[in-house]
């Protein structure tokens, strides 16, 4: 009997367990003496007979809570809102030791509820119905995240899916933010049209300037010509008048007196050949002839002194 004992207990100390670890999950493990300093991965693992395995999934996790708040003039209001989050994997043991596997219910979900009260009733309802439901948000999240700081959980998102409203008033802020959109509407529509106004002004501005400069252009171009006209008229007259100087002065240059005499008898000859020609009172070197020139050809002519 007393052998039977002895080999009953020497296999139950020797004896030993299997623990499996999920994918995404780690795993505490629980012994007679505490808790091992250990955090178990994925995979299977020996333990003691007596131990036991926590397991935490690591993976994101996401909790749906109703909210019943109020805003900051005591109205009630209810938030439909979701929380995202995953344990850290590495300080598992600390979460356990400190919070357990219920953290959820003793750490996040009163945190959420708090800051979402907190934060709400800050606001009016219509801005937690329509513009501020963002800011809402980013607070409460901001909140919950400086509240677990240091407790062994990573918080993700906090989200705002739906916010309700008494039926009244939110048939009146329904009502309040449609007036708001035609009012913005027509603003844009009036502010459209003053655009296209001013638009036209200054097309029409635009054009007068331009029919203005080409007016302007026209008239210089038309002083311009006349200008050019008078100045190549007034060149003409001025090289003319150069040119007869010049044949004047180069005739005078090469006239000597015998030149002169010929041309001067020339010129008598050619008036003496005319029917009409008498008498002729020739000069020259001093002296004066006169010539009979009546029936000249066939008759005698005389020189009178």
């Amino acid at each position: 009997m007393i052998r039977h004992l002895a080999l009953v207990l020497i296999a139950t100390s020797t004896a030993c367990a299997y623990a499996h670890v999920g994918s995404g999950e780690v795993a505490v493990v629980r012994t007679p003496d505490g808790v091992q300093q250990k955090v178990f991965p994925p995979g299977d693992w020996h333990i003691g007979v007596f131990d036991h395995a926590m397991k935490y999934s690591v993976r994101s996790q996401e909790r749906e809570e109703r909210l019943d708040v109020q805003s900051s003039d005591g109205l009630g209001i209810t938030l439909d809102t979701s929380i995202r989050f995953h344990p850290i994997a590495n300080e598992v043991v600390a979460l356990d030791q400190e919070l357990g596997q219920e953290y959820y219910a003793v750490l996040l979900g009163p945190t959420l509820r708090s800051q979402a009260r907190r934060v709400v009733g800050r606001f009016k309802p219509e801005e937690i119905y329509s513009t501020q439901r963002e800011v809402i948000e980013r607070q409460i999240r901001e909140g919950v995240e400086a509240a677990i700081k240091g407790r062994h959980v990573e918080l993700e998102a906090v989200l705002v899916r739906n916010v309700a409203l008494p039926e009244q008033l939110q048939a009146k802020i329904t009502e309040k933010l449609a007036q708001e959109q035609e009012a913005l509407k027509q603003a844009a529509e009036d502010q459209e049209k003053l655009t296209a106004t001013k638009a036209e002004a200054e097309r029409q501005t635009i054009q007068a300037n331009a029919q203005a400069d080409a007016a302007r252009v026209q008239a210089q171009g038309a002083a311009d010509a006349s200008r050019i006209a008078a100045q190549a008229a007034a060149d003409g007259k001025r090289l003319d008048g150069q040119a007869t100087a010049d044949y004047q002065k180069l005739i005078q240059s090469n006239l000597t007196p015998a030149m002169l005499r010929l041309r001067e008898i020339d010129a008598e000859r050619a008036f003496a050949s005319s029917p009409s020609a008498k008498l002729v009172l020739m000069g020259g070197a001093g002296a004066h002839t006169l010539l009979d020139l009546r029936g000249a050809g066939d008759a005698k002519s005389g020189a009178y002194p």
